[in-house]
């Protein structure tokens, strides 16, 4: 049986309620599912999720009070490599050529443990490919604690070379970065349009598994300058619960950018199908997690399991001779390798879970932000259980109901107490 070609497109924190764009896929023949649910509101223990159809819980990888920062990004790559669940290791191993394009460089990358046998990393900032010695630069920059402590640390140990390529790599960040700090208009583009590029160019060696995740929707909304403070404003917000009209300014234009990232999948999709055989090629088109944009009663996608964080697009597109596959209620991300399984003819399920374990950002960013250091009731474990007439919010670590609503309530918290 010839072996179907594989691509799954990640539009990076887009949420179900602002990816109607994403509609025009039908032409092209591909199956909308509803109710598709995210594991976790961000973007690595979600992806962790997509790839080996595990629940956070199950991969753990995911933040936790003494796991975050680099010291997460060390695990996951150690544990996603650990992993036999891992799909791009499956297709690997069946002698795919594997592919990932991701324009999230810091979180789905080889040195997070998503490493295909081709990799191609994007800056969203600068709309530039990221080569080896760029990110090396990058990862040392943010060891030493900013650009000036690196320049000073190589000037006092004479590594020309390095401090050359330092050099010119800032100073080419800062020229094509110059636009985008003078008006909103300019940070749209997010390395879309070069991913669109780099399939045109790509030898699509069949059969190929394509991972391609692309920014458009993921914050900066706003001109750099102001989007400093996204962040912060965002932290705020977990410590009180509380939300200054002033602050939803920030998210305002985000609706421009959820379009912009639609339209970008469609002529990706387009562009795969040009160049790759039509009648054997599954696509998969869907998001990580969401964005609270102040008016549903948060801010950005940070330690909370509210409907606009883990609502999600789900767009599949099946080889010819495939039976397109049933729904049930609810169909979490994790179904993401039954769907490439030919032998499966469901997915989804009556009852679909997400799960936030705390703040992914480490202290120094609280700190950074006048915060203080996270209290401990940041960290609680909380499990949101949807289904058919239920909708559970559970805090797990205190073993606590926060709230249940529907006929099935009752029934399914007995069974999950118990």
């Amino acid at each position: 049986m010839r072996k179907p070609n594989i691509v799954i497109i990640v539009l990076d924190t887009l949420r179900e309620d602002h990816a109607q764009g994403l509609d025009r896929l039908l032409d092209y023949g591909f199956v909308k599912y509803q109710n598709a649910i995210a594991p976790a509101p961000w973007t690595l223990p979600s992806h962790a999720s997509m790839f080996t159809g595990l629940y956070p819980s199950e991969h753990g990888i995911h933040e936790t009070k003494e796991l975050r920062g680099e010291g997460l990004v060390k695990y996951s790559r150690l544990r996603m490599n650990a992993l036999e669940h891992n799909i791009l290791r499956i297709y690997k191993d069946e002698n795919y050529n594997t592919i990932l394009i991701s324009a999230n460089y810091g979180v789905v990358a080889p040195m997070t443990g998503f490493e295909a046998g081709h990799n191609i990393l994007i800056d969203p900032i600068t709309s530039t490919i990221l080569t080896d010695d760029i990110i090396s630069i990058d990862m040392e920059v943010q060891k030493l604690g900013g650009r000036t402590s690196f320049l000073f640390y190589h000037l006092r140990r004479k590594n020309i070379t390095k401090l050359l390529k330092a050099t010119q790599l800032f100073l080419t960040r800062r020229l094509k970065t110059f636009p985008k700090h003078i008006s909103e208009y300019f940070v749209r583009e997010k390395g879309g349009d070069l991913a669109v590029s780099l399939i045109k160019t790509l030898r699509l060696e069949e059969p190929f598994f394509l991972f391609v995740n692309l920014m458009e929707s993921h914050h900066p909304y706003t001109r750099l300058r102001e989007d400093k403070k996204l962040i912060c404003i965002a932290l705020k917000w977990t410590l009180t619960g509380g939300i200054d009209p002033q602050d939803m300014r920030f998210w305002r234009a985000y609706p421009h950018h959820a379009e912009r990232a639609t339209r970008g999948a469609v002529e990706l999709v387009s562009m795969i199908l040009q160049k790759a055989g039509r009648s054997n090629t599954l696509i998969i088109v869907t998001s990580d997690h969401g964005e609270l944009l102040g008016n549903d009663g948060g801010l950005y996608h940070i330690y909370s399991l509210k409907d606009g964080n883990i609502r999600v697009p789900l767009y599949v597109k099946y080889p010819e001779g495939w039976e397109k596959k049933k729904q049930k209620t609810y169909i979490p991300l994790t179904d993401i390798p039954k769907i490439l399984d030919p032998s499966t003819d469901t997915i989804g399920s009556d009852l679909a879970i997400a799960e936030t374990f705390g703040v992914q950002h480490p202290d120094q960013t609280f700190q950074r932000c006048g915060l203080g250091n996270p209290p401990v009731n940041l960290f609680y474990h909380k499990i949101r259980i949807l289904g058919s007439k239920v909708d559970i919010l559970f805090n797990k670590t205190l073993e606590q109901v926060e709230y249940a609503k529907g006929e099935r309530a009752k029934e399914v918290l007995r069974k999950l107490l118990h």
